[in-house]
Formats: structure tokens, sequence, C-alpha cells
């Protein structure tokens, strides 16, 4: 497929990107409303997936190196977290591969509005950072976890892993949710780079779209790390609401009657 670069198809798509990248590095989810764009505006179904992946990648490793020069990362957890989320990415890709995901978004169905009531019901969720008090021991055993639980369900289904990672870190590792969304975006950056350099060696990456569409979101993530460092949780919470109520949506219309 050739992409015109200055179709109003590519600046749709470049629009999407840019607000995905200020969701993204907020508090994630920029999946939600990219792939529903490239759809929306007829980009075939086998070039979405590797396009969005290559697209948003350099955005979210420009967001991880703006929070790791603010002092937003925590590295201990961050590191720890990597090799399991890994681990946990290819298992889950393995088990897509045995068993339909229908199952999984049924239990999404029941699980996501159950974590948005915890949400609201914890306001003083990540306003406060405790992780440098918590045990070593503590901090790689969560890591593990975390990785291998949030790992696993990156590879098996994908959408709005960024805002469970962030959940998971300052619900488990008492970090505060600037520096929880920091950790996530290092971690996912890192994480994703083999499935960027097979999406990337696939031929499945529309690259005259990928290339325009990047430069936007590398502008929407540096944007969206800038006010959330600036403005921590008063900004994240409401994001956070937003992504979980698009997430409900898609896994709504995905599940179907």
């Amino acid at each position: 497929m050739t992409v015109d670069l200055l179709s109003l198809q590519t600046l749709l798509c470049c629009l999407a990107f840019f607000f995905a990248g200020i969701v993204d590095s907020i508090t994630g989810g920029g999946g939600l409303i990219t792939i529903p764009a490239m759809l929306a505006v007829g980009i075939p179904v086998h070039y979405i997936t590797g396009t969005n992946q290559c697209s948003a990648w350099l955005g979210t490793g420009l967001a991880a190196y703006k929070y790791l020069k603010s002092g937003n990362i925590h590295l201990r957890s961050a590191v720890a977290t990597l090799p399991f989320a890994i681990l946990g990415s290819y298992f889950g890709a393995r088990l897509n591969l045995m068993v339909p995901d229908r199952y999984l978004k049924t239990f999404m169905l029941v699980t996501v509005p159950i974590i948005a009531v915890f949400i609201f019901a914890n306001r003083k969720l990540g306003e406060e950072d405790h992780a440098d008090e918590q045990p070593s021991l503590s901090i790689v055993l969560w890591s593990a976890v975390i990785g291998i639980v949030l790992g696993g369900y990156q590879g098996f289904y994908g959408p709005g892993v960024g805002v469970f990672f962030m959940l998971a870190y300052a619900a488990c590792l008492k970090l505060n949710l600037v520096r929880a969304t920091g950790n996530t975006r290092f971690v996912i950056a890192i994480a994703s780079v083999t499935s960027v350099i097979t999406y990337a060696a696939s031929g499945a990456v529309l690259w005259k779209l990928a290339a325009a569409v990047t430069v936007f979101n590398m502008a929407g993530s540096y944007l969206g790390a800038a006010l959330a460092i600036k403005n921590g949780a008063r900004i994240i919470r409401p994001i956070m609401f937003c992504v979980v109520a698009l997430l409900i949506i898609k896994l709504v219309i995905e599940r179907g009657p």
C-alpha cells in the first residue's frame, strides 16, 4: 500500500498519534486512540499493529528519557521488572496461539470495572512515594510478579497495559503516580524492542506513514511527560479514568452480543 503524505488520511493519523503520545506518556493506553483511528481512515488491518508498534516506540523511549532525566524512574524496580516482563510477554504470546482471546476479554469485562472502582475508592493512591522504604527483597519479588503477569497480558492481548503497569507500581511498590508512570514508560520502551524488530522485518509496516506519525507521536510524548511531571496526580488520575473507560468500551464492542 502506498501512502500520500499530504492526504487527509495521513493528517488524521498524525493528529491521532500526537494525542496518543500525550495519553501514553501520562498513563499509557495510546493504542486505544491510534488503532481505531487507523481503522477509521481505511488502513488495511494487517498493517495496523506493525505500523502502530514501530511508530509509537520512539515516543515511548523519549518519554522514558524525560522521566529518567527528571529523576522520576525508580530504577531498582524498573530494571528488576524487565526480564520478567520480556519472559511474560513471550509466554503470553505463545498462550494466545492456543487459547481464544474471547475468554480473556470476558474476564477483562468483569475485572476492568472493578479496577475502575478501586481507583475511584483509593483517591490517595500514588499521591505519596514510599518505594525507597521497601525492603530490597520485596521490591524484587513484586517487580517479578508485575513483570510476569502484565508482560503476559501484553503478549496475550495488550490494550491498556500501561495503565495496569502504573497501577501495579503504585499499589504494590508504593510509587507515586509520576514515578509509576516513569517506570512504565521505561519498561515498555525496552521490553518492546523485540516486537518492534519483528514487525520491522515482517513487511507489515507502512514506513512512509510510520515516519510521518512518529514525529507527531514523539512531540505528544514529550508534552505529555512534561505535563505529568509538572502536575502529578492531578492530571494523571483523570486521564487514567478516560483510558479505563475507553478500554471498557473496546471490550464491549469486541465482545459483541
